[in-house]
């Protein structure tokens, strides 16, 4: 006999759905990201790097990573708009939200 999930049984407790529940964690690492390295990731800011070029705009990973380390790296890839840029190579951070 095969034993099956009965997704409508009512002893099954309502509560948040798989995705809801990863995107919760997913900003609860992204926020533990930018403390450890120091940076507003998710705002709007005005970064200004090493090189002398400044960028204003919201500030992101690189790429969505499905699995992020939530330790300080300095070769970490950030990007602002279509600029992409590690966290070594910054001078200041202002946020700007």
């Amino acid at each position: 006999m095969q034993d099956e999930f009965n997704f409508a049984a009512a002893e099954v407790a309502p509560g948040p759905d798989g995705l809801t529940s990863w995107r919760a964690q997913r900003l609860s690492v992204l926020d533990a990201l930018a403390r450890a390295n120091g940076l507003p990731i998710g705002h709007r800011c005005h970064i200004e790097l090493h090189d002398g070029t400044s960028l204003d705009g919201l500030l992101q990973l690189e790429t969505d990573k499905l699995i992020l380390e939530t330790e300080r790296n300095p070769k970490l890839k950030l990007r602002i708009n279509r600029c992409t840029f590690a966290v070594a190579d910054i001078s200041s951070v202002a946020r700007t939200d």
